[in-house]
């Protein structure tokens, strides 16, 4: 089997960050985990993709992984973790067909952005379903030069990075995903966060017997 190349352990791993760098990050007590797993689920007979939507920030820095749907529009999540501990697990996902994580880390005004694509795969019927990956942006070094921690706080939510070519040519966000940055920009720039910034909570639906999650 060939070795995998950097890109591809991006795909499947999340943002390469430097051990010195990860190692930062847990002193500074943010916890970010961008792995994702294939789960079977019995009652549908079907497998799901499952991935935690976790990370925060301090002033200094931050990271923070999301999920959204392929054309951007926001996923549910199958439960929300609340936990006393800043800056760690905030909800699981469980996606039937396929997701999009969002991975991005800041250090003061500067971003590195990782957008990839997931779905379960086989090679043939009856065979135990690959995850399959695809990058579908990546890019260091953006800027936003604004202090989103303090008194810039209120363009949080409204704001991208801006990311910028070898050649020096900006490079433009996938318009599907646009959102979604911004919301993930408020995520790494919410200090002490608490709380899911692109996963949702379920919408209920009525029935004659009883409420149910849709």
């Amino acid at each position: 089997m060939p070795k995998p190349t950097p890109a591809e352990i991006a795909a499947r791993r999340g943002l390469s960050l430097p051990e010195r760098t990860r190692s930062h990050l847990r002193d500074l007590g943010i916890w970010c985990d961008p792995n994702l797993s294939l789960e079977r689920q019995r009652s549908t007979d079907s497998w799901l993709i499952r991935g935690k939507e976790s990370g925060g920030a301090v002033v200094e820095a931050g990271r923070y992984v999301g999920f959204c749907k392929e054309d951007g529009d926001a996923l549910s999540w199958l439960y929300r973790v609340r936990n006393f501990v800043p800056n760690g697990m905030h909800a699981v996902v469980l996606a039937p067909v396929s997701l999009v994580r969002l991975d991005l880390y800041r250090y003061e005004t500067s971003y590195d952005l990782l957008i990839t694509r997931h779905w379960p795969h086989r090679e043939k019927d009856g065979d135990r379903p690959q995850l399959w990956n695809e990058i579908l942006f990546s890019c260091r070094y953006g800027v936003i030069e604004l202090e989103l921690c303090g008194k810039d706080k209120k363009f949080r939510g409204g704001i991208a990075p801006r990311f910028l070519g070898r050649n020096g040519d900006e490079l433009a966000l996938p318009k599907p995903f646009q959102f979604s940055v911004f919301k993930m920009v408020e995520a790494v720039t919410d200090v002490g966060c608490r709380q899911p910034h692109l996963l949702q909570e379920p919408l209920l639906q009525s029935t004659d017997q009883e409420l149910v999650p849709a």
